[in-house]
């Protein structure tokens, strides 16, 4: 019976990658990105589905804070998300956050960990935080 070898550094690389791909999964169309925000006293949650037409996606009004978040896919799989935080004057939106996240995404762990946003007058708060869920 041959002795067992050592492992070599190739072959922990490599199954250290394996179990890496098990947890980062790539993002399928069937994925969506669940936001939890937090403005003017009261929590939300929404959910953004992954979108092909990216310019037709839909801002969320809390406030006078504008949340914007766009899940761009082409026909096989998520290309990027792109999150936009303004805060709504009388006469325009300022932008005060833009972010924009790159696969691969990790299911079930917060992609953007929590955010504070405050607003240029009255010290306004926005608070969020995103997941990327993958259907099961």
């Amino acid at each position: 019976m041959p002795a067992h070898q050592p492992l070599s550094l190739k072959h922990m690389v490599l199954g250290m990658g394996l179990a890496l791909c098990a947890v980062c999964s790539a993002a399928t169309l069937d994925s969506r990105l669940q936001c939890k925000l937090f403005a003017g006293g009261e929590d939300h949650q929404f959910v953004f589905v992954p979108t092909s037409q990216p310019y037709k996606a839909k801002p969320v009004d809390l406030e006078r804070f504008r949340f914007k978040a766009i899940v761009a896919a082409n026909a096989e799989h998520i290309e990027n998300i792109k999150i936009t935080v303004s805060y709504r004057t009388e006469k325009q939106a300022l932008i005060l956050q833009q972010a924009t996240y790159l696969p691969p995404f990790v299911s079930h762990q917060s992609l953007t960990g929590r955010q504070q946003l405050y607003s240029p007058n009255l010290g306004r708060e926005l608070i969020y935080e995103c997941t990327m869920l993958t259907a099961p």
